[in-house]
């Protein structure tokens, strides 16, 4: 039992890490997500190198996530009819879902992405308890000796979060009484004197600024208005009925790191340009089957950006303080990015033209501006506005896309080794859901798929490493 003990001393929440009061409205895309047009929930695959000892992880969860608001909360609406957090004691058993699959089913290599997948279409959780699940699949993978799968509502918190109350839950492999470090994201430094050559870079880039926030504006209301996605690869109206498909593959980040350096960008630039080259290639072989012909589609992704001051995760009794640096909850704006899918003739020109693209976005200030005027339409004219807003942009776009910060060396959770981490959300009107999952120095390119928008989810993520492998080479050369 001696080990019962630690595992329980895994996760530590106080209550006097909360400063809030009772009864909290939801977020702006909190309660966009809790309502009847768009339910979405966010499913973690996490795996684990031991079988998990469920009575134990009860105990520790009961006693544990009874001190989260969030967790120990339903969604009740107020008597001017504006939903908001209402405390709720919960049982640990009906929120620990033990799964008991057939030989047969586990027999197929993925059957834990299978499991996850079903997951994704799976009927609402009942409102009356709070929206959260984990599901135990103490059974080995190919990954893994167990797994858990989360399965949270989104109302509840975003993947930064989730992933800092992840991270708070754990300890360091290599020493399990310390905590793991945080990553931080690194902010530019701020100029203290000025130049007069500095002076003019900031002038003028007030009015680069301008112009793409003026670019950016018009873009999103052409997007709610009429500009759509090449049809062939935009999911249906009744795409969130359709069987998903999950699918991921192990990249190493220091070839992330390499390509990187070779197009002095940043990690997003050398995904986003992943993707794109990916998607070249999937859509020539897909198209060769038939002896057809693709030109060059209109392909863009909606991009959760992160708007908290401080980014990067954040230890639990910061975010616990809701202050503008680092708040729980869904604090992120949008940008409508364009994915070109498009030949190009280095593998690196992929990242070039996403660097180039994200430079603009960056630019501007439409991730700021779509959360206020998410906001602003909450506030004014309740949640059916801004949910067709949002409905609109995911339906008149191709994917989802979105960068999940992990934790940067192997951690324990609740005693258990972790092996590797799984990010996708479900519930989005779209036939392509990406995560980019990084966890000890590897990363999981990760794509939840429609089966018959996108019928060979596990192909699209090996021509993404493929061609990461490729600019790796290029990038080489150049370094």
């Amino acid at each position: 039992m001696a080990g019962h003990t630690l595992e329980l001393k895994q996760i530590n929440i106080k209550n006097d890490d909360f400063n809030e009061e009772e009864d909290q409205p939801l977020s702006p895309y909190g309660t966009i997500f809790r309502n009847p047009l768009i339910d979405s929930y966010i499913l973690i695959i996490t795996g684990l190198n031991k079988p998990v000892h469920v009575p134990s992880m009860k105990t520790a969860l009961q006693s544990t996530l009874s001190k989260h608001k969030r967790f120990s909360s339903i969604v009740m609406k107020d008597k001017n009819g504006d939903p908001k957090w209402m405390a709720k004691e919960f049982n640990i058993d009906n929120h620990i879902i033990v799964a008991e699959l057939n030989t047969h089913y586990r027999e197929a290599v993925d059957f834990v992405e299978k499991y996850t997948a079903t997951l994704a279409t799976a009927p609402p959780l009942e409102p009356s308890v709070p929206l959260w699940q984990i599901h135990v699949l103490n059974y080995r993978s190919a990954e893994a000796e167990a797994s858990l799968v989360f399965r949270i509502h989104h109302c509840i918190g975003d993947c930064v979060s989730l992933m800092s109350l992840f991270l708070d839950s754990t300890r360091k492999n290599s020493d399990p009484e310390s905590m793991p470090t945080i990553p931080r994201v690194q902010k530019g430094k701020k100029i203290s004197t000025w130049s007069l050559t500095q002076i003019f870079q900031a002038i003028w880039t007030l009015m680069l600024s301008l112009w793409f926030n003026a670019l950016s504006l018009l873009h999103a209301v052409a997007t709610y208005l009429w500009m759509k996605d090449s049809k062939m690869f935009r999911g249906p109206r009744d795409v969130l009925s359709h069987r998903r498909r999950l699918a991921h593959v192990t990249v190493d980040l220091e070839d992330i790191a390499i390509v990187k350096k070779a197009i002095n960008g940043t990690v997003n630039d050398v995904v986003t340009g992943m993707l794109s080259a990916g998607l070249v290639q999937y859509f020539d072989r897909l198209c060769s089957k038939d002896g057809a012909k693709w030109k060059s589609p209109r392909v863009r992704a909606l991009v959760p950006v992160n708007i908290r001051s401080s980014p990067g995760l954040h230890k639990m009794e910061e975010m616990m303080k809701n202050g503008e640096d680092s708040r729980w909850g869904n604090a992120f704006g949008m940008w409508i990015l364009p994915i070109a899918v498009k030949h190009q003739n280095q593998f690196l020109e992929y990242c070039r033209v996403a660097k180039a693209y994200s430079h603009q976005k960056k630019a501007s200030f439409e991730a700021q501006f779509t959360y206020s005027f998410v906001d602003f339409l909450l506030s004014s004219l309740g949640w059916q506005a801004p949910a067709d807003l949002t409905l609109r942009m995911l339906s008149n776009t191709t994917l989802v896309f979105s960068n999940v910060l992990g934790p940067v060396e192997q951690v324990q959770f609740m005693g258990n080794p972790v092996s590797h981490i799984v990010t996708t959300v479900s519930g989005l009107p779209q036939g392509l859901v990406v995560h980019f999952q990084s966890y000890a120095g590897k990363a999981k390119l990760v794509a939840m798929a429609a089966e018959d928008v996108f019928p060979e989810a596990d192909q699209l993520c090996m021509d993404c490493a493929h061609a990461l492998s490729q600019m790796k080479q290029e990038a080489l050369l150049i370094n």
